[in-house]
């Protein structure tokens, strides 16, 4: 173990590093002149009055010795509320206060020089072995603001020799480099661009812990008394760890884990959007694959079905043969024995005719059969009339004077309906008008609402569209360029006045307002495109309201009064002096309220009244709907309002729709009537035509004239009835006859058929292979049973079926296919969300075809995927989740495990400090300080998630998925919360595990006489004096004086007006306790609080104000002393 040195063991000339002068040239209000103070190693004292320049010449250590701003405040002595107020190029540019010019609002920044000076800080430091460290810095401007180069210099520096020659391209630097360049080469100075490098460089040096001790230094330089003993200790005296690098670190190892990781769920999910890719194409396949087979049956069905015919009409046309001969010799002696009969008819007639009587007899059977044949006619449509006479409410039965009543009555009944359907016609016409406007009215105010909830605004149409393409086109927010309407509503309680001002402002609303930064681009995109529409912007440069200094008086019932402007948004106070302006109507209740304004007044109502005596009123329905207003940063509403006006419209639109249909019913009935009307007129236009009763009478007495003439002569009679059994013998062979030849015209048409099926079936069967028939007759045997007759309808029901099938299955087929190209197509072009997921996605399948017809090539890349690539990538993540994740996760535990032991151990190391202090002489107590773990909630949760993400070997891999559903539970959680900056900043900073208090201790006994929680429990001094204590152990932590030995430690510190606000004694007891740490001191006070420290300082630095510029003088405390009691003495004779 390294021997560590006792911090008492040296005198304070041997300690380490410590000030031998500093310089500066044009800092601040040190003007031109290099100034410099000189402590050589000793305690000095900074002093002057207030305002001199003293605080300027701390800043300028801070500026050398803390070089990071973050961690350094200008002018501590001031107090916290003023330390914004110089900045490193307000020291470098000489800023010595503001002048107002007169009548100006604005004042103007006083300052000593220009933007081409330089400023030069340097500080040099020894030790007792006589080495030297020297600091300086070098700041200008250029082009691209204040540059600064850091130097470091292992032997004394001066501005005057080394740094006073300056140029812009750097070769000062060079010269400077070759002055000092040692006989191998290198060089003693070094200079930086970077202030971290600068920074680690001047630790390594002065052999200081880290950089936090930069930042102690210049804590120090402002000490307060402390106020959290906690929150200092743990972020001044214990040492932070790159928590954030070994973050890193890990999650670049667990980003190429979950680039595998991404691998298989990449796989993954094309697996799962394959499989049904898959199952389609299986699908297809089956369903090509019974295509197949039905078509195979097709065709043997095919040779079946003609095989079969072909037999069936051989058989059955030697059948007809042997019927045929049979029908002709039957017709042979039919036709024999009717020409026998007709011999025997015509020698009948002949003997009929020889007597008068029967000839009177034949003649009225003539006329009989005539009026008979007329009154069927007749009666037939006289039942037609009556019917239609029934539907029309008429006579039934007309007699000829009711027939031709009906007829006059009918024309003039057709006349009417025929006025009233022309009427109906136009009634339907424009209550079908008016209901497809409604319909439209409804489809527009539904598009609108769709607008309003997608804008999120009031604004809709081709203005808001062209809004839109704006904003797209220059990369813009709808909230950087809005619509003056997003920004301004009317006030809940003056809703009544929303439509007299929507009409006021609407134009105005609609107007974009374009912030400089995006108005070229505006412009650029207006100009060079059709809009299709129209546009209004304003350009806006920035606005001051100057409504205080116009004073402004609104009156109660004046617009402006009425409406609120949208929270939060910068354009407010420029919208509001424009409608102030221009638009601040008085809204006035009545009309005698509107006569006695001169101009710009607005009733309810919406009468306006403008400049130049303009008078306006717009009660259009689409000006006053609540549809077209604009106002308004939300339409809630505005949606409400028109989902109102649409359940109306929609009301009004099936109440329409009633009518019209009522109207049609009553346009189809009186059609209905009209037609009937026409139908009576146009069909029975004579009384004759229906008249079948007069044709009956005459029947009746012709049929009684016959039979009084049959009865007055009975050969006659005998006759006629030989006559009438040869007619019926005769009409008997010639019904046979015909029978017979209708029997051979079948059976010679169905040869002739029976052919055509033969040779035509015979055709089909010609080279056909047959040896599948027999299977398929076996398949179905019931085919044999149907005749040839049937057997055609069997075979084109066989065949349909078939048919039927087969487009069944090509309609499976087509169907799956589309399925097919869309789960295709979706796989090729996935979802925004997956290609943002998977950016090598488009890649990986750029190779496969687009067409559905080589989906095969499919199944192969996901088969591939199954049984190769994911077995791979999973192999792979397995791998690499063991042999670099696990070891990183628990190198990740074993880093806040050091560092959680390092903690203890600079607790050890600081108590070691602390119990060479003297904390109370009196009763010879020393202090130490107590680390108690006590982690949050969330450090908790952190603790536990990094144990769990260990995996215990043994468990994870008694499975096969163990490692992961270890990775998916324990370690893929733990990481993605880890990315929460800060949830991460909060738990990783081990120093906020522990709680921190400092114990009092007895020096003879070790005894704890007191515990310190808190310094709220402690008087003033009682703080100031505990602080110092534990100041001083951060200091000698912090400096490293135990680290590599004390002769090279950093031995300086610098307070500000530290003892101004304490008590003598604890004043002494800081300067003691800088003596116990061999502390060199430069002390910062004013002239009255110099009896405090003048026995511990050996030099003074005096600075004065002399114009606007400083000067610093140096000399001895003796000197210093004796200067004091002259003037001391003047002023006592005087």
């Amino acid at each position: 173990m390294e021997h560590q040195l006792n911090l008492f063991s040296t005198t304070p000339e041997e300690s380490g590093y410590r000030l031998q002068y500093m310089e500066l040239l044009n800092w601040g209000t040190f003007d031109k002149e290099i100034y410099r103070i000189n402590p050589q190693g000793n305690n000095s004292l900074l002093t002057g009055a207030n305002a001199s320049g003293k605080s300027t010449l701390i800043d300028a250590l801070l500026t050398l010795l803390v070089p990071s701003r973050n961690d350094r405040f200008y002018n501590q002595s001031s107090g916290a509320e003023k330390k914004g107020a110089r900045s490193l190029e307000s020291y470098v540019l000489g800023y010595y206060g503001t002048q107002q010019e007169e009548g100006a609002s604005s004042t103007t920044t006083m300052k000593l020089r220009g933007k081409s000076t330089r400023s030069v800080l340097l500080a040099s430091f020894s030790n007792a072995d006589a080495k030297t460290i020297t600091l300086f810095q070098v700041h200008y401007f250029t082009n691209q603001g204040l540059k600064t180069v850091y130097g470091i210099a292992q032997r004394a520096l001066s501005i005057k020799e080394d740094l006073v020659e300056f140029d812009a391209n750097g070769e000062w630097r060079k010269r400077l480099n070759r002055k000092y360049q040692t006989d191998n080469g290198s060089t003693f100075v070094s200079m930086y661009d970077r202030v971290g490098d600068y920074a680690t460089q001047i630790c390594e040096l002065f052999h200081m812990r880290s950089k936090n001790a930069l930042t102690l230094f210049g804590q120090i330089v402002g000490v307060k008394v402390l106020n959290d003993l906690d929150f200092f200790i743990r972020h001044n005296m214990l040492d932070g760890q790159p928590a954030e690098e070994k973050y890193k670190e890990l999650h670049e190892n667990f980003q190429n884990l979950m680039g595998a990781k991404n691998s298989i769920d990449k796989i993954q999910d094309q697996i799962k959007m394959l499989v049904p890719i898959d199952e389609a194409a299986k699908a297809m396949q089956t369903v090509r694959d019974e295509i197949r087979n039905l078509e195979q049956n097709r065709d043997v069905a095919a040779v079946w079905f003609a095989d079969r015919i072909v037999r069936l009409a051989d058989e059955q046309k030697h059948s007809n043969d042997i019927e045929l001969r049979k029908k002709k010799e039957r017709l042979a002696s039919l036709e024999t024995q009717a020409r026998e009969l007709q011999d025997r008819i015509n020698r009948q007639h002949v003997a009929i005719a020889q007597d008068e009587v029967s000839q009177q007899i034949a003649e009225l059977v003539k006329q009989i059969n005539n009026l008979t044949q007329q009154r069927d006619k007749r009666k037939d449509k006289a039942e037609a009339y009556e019917a239609l006479a029934r539907q029309l409410d008429y006579p039934s039965e007309p007699s000829q004077e009711d027939f031709f009543n009906n007829r006059d009555r009918a024309k003039q009944e057709s006349y009417n309906l025929q006025k009233k359907l022309e009427q109906k016609a136009e009634e339907h016409r424009k209550e079908k008008n008016a209901e497809e406007s409604i319909g439209e009215s409804i489809e527009d105010k539904v598009q609108r609402i769709k607008e309003l909830k997608k804008n999120n605004n009031n604004i809709a149409g081709r203005v808001s569209e062209i809004r839109n393409e704006i904003l797209q086109e220059v990369g813009a927010t709808s909230a950087e360029i809005p619509f003056i309407g997003e920004l301004i509503r009317i006030k809940d309680t003056e809703s009544e006045w929303q439509a007299a001002i929507e009409h006021i402002l609407h134009n105005f609303a609609l107007r974009l307002i374009v912030p400089d930064k995006y108005y070229k681009a505006v412009n650029r995109y207006v100009n060079s495109h059709n809009l299709n529409g129209r546009i209004v912007y304003h350009r806006y440069k920035g606005f001051t309201s100057l409504k205080t200094m116009e004073q402004w008086t609104v009156a109660d019932n004046e617009l402006l009064r009425k409406i609120e402007f949208k929270p939060d948004n910068r354009y407010v106070d420029w919208i509001e002096n424009e409608i102030y302006q221009r638009y601040n109507y008085a809204c006035v209740d009545t009309l005698d309220e509107f006569n006695r304004c001169t101009e710009k007044a607005v009733t309810q109502e919406g009468l306006i009244k403008s400049v130049g005596n303009k008078h306006e009123k717009d009660d259009r329905k689409e000006a006053r709907s609540r549809d077209n207003y604009v106002l308004g940063w939300d339409n809630e509403k505005k949606i409400t309002a028109l989902t109102k006006e649409v359940h109306l419209l929609q009301k009004e639109q099936m109440a329409k729709l009633k009518l019209i249909q009522s109207i049609e019913q009553q346009q189809r009935a009186t059609q209905q009537q009209i037609d009937q009307l026409n139908e009576l007129l146009n069909r029975f236009e004579e009384y004759d035509l229906i008249d079948w009763a007069s044709c009956a009478a005459t029947i009746q007495q012709l049929t009684v004239q016959k039979k009084e003439l049959e009865a007055a002569n009975n050969k006659a009679k005998v006759l006629r009835e030989e006559l009438d059994r040869m007619l019926e013998e005769q009409e008997r062979l010639v019904k046979e006859r015909d029978q017979v030849n209708v029997g051979i015209h079948d059976l010679d048409k169905e040869q002739e058929a029976l052919t055509i099926l033969y040779k035509s079936n015979s055709k089909a069967i010609e080279g056909a292979d047959r040896t599948k028939s027999e299977e398929f007759e076996h398949r179905n045997p019931e085919l044999l049973k149907v005749s040839l007759k049937q057997l055609e309808t069997k075979r084109a029901d066989y065949q349909a079926d078939l048919r039927s099938q087969l487009e069944e299955k090509e309609k499976r087929i087509h169907s799956l296919k589309l399925r097919a190209n869309n789960l295709v197509n979706a796989f090729r072009r996935p979802s925004k969300e997956l290609t943002d997921k998977y950016h090598d996605w488009t890649s990986d399948v750029s190779n496969l075809p687009e067409h559905i017809d080589f989906i095969e090539e499919y199944q192969v890349y996901y088969n591939r995927l199954v049984e190769e690539d994911l077995v791979s990538y999973q192999t792979a993540f397995n791998n690499y989740l063991q042999e670099n994740v696990y070891t990183n996760i628990n190198l990740y535990r074993l880093f806040f495990d050091k560092w959680e032991s390092d903690i203890s151990k600079a607790i050890a190391q600081l108590n070691e400090s602390l119990k060479g202090i003297v904390f109370n002489k009196d009763q010879g107590t020393y202090i130490q300080l107590a680390a108690t773990k006590k982690p949050g909630a969330e450090i908790k949760d952190f603790i536990r998630m990094l144990h769990d993400a260990i995996p215990n070997l043994h468990e994870v891999n008694a499975s096969i998925d163990g490692r992961q559903q270890h990775f998916t539970t324990y370690i893929e959680p733990f990481m993605e919360k880890l990315e929460e900056e800060k949830w991460r900043d909060k738990v990783t900073d081990v120093r906020t595990w522990f709680t921190y208090r400092a114990e009092e201790f007895y020096k003879d006994t070790d005894q704890r006489c007191k515990a310190y929680e808190s310094m709220g429990q402690l008087s003033g001094g009682e703080k100031a004096q505990l602080t110092y204590t534990i100041l001083g152990s951060a200091i000698a932590y912090q400096f490293g004086f135990t680290k590599c030995g004390l002769e090279s430690s950093f031995r300086f510190i610098a307070i500000d007006e530290a003892f101004k606000a304490q008590d003598e004694d604890k004043a002494r007891y800081l300067l003691d306790l800088c003596r116990q740490l061999h502390l060199q001191l430069l002390v910062v006070t004013p002239s009255d609080n110099i009896h405090i420290v003048e026995d511990s300082i050996s030099y003074v630095h005096y600075v004065e104000r002399k114009g606007h510029a400083s000067i610093l003088y140096n000399l001895p405390i003796v000197a210093y002393q004796d200067l004091c009691k002259q003037v001391e003495s003047h002023d006592t004779t005087l």
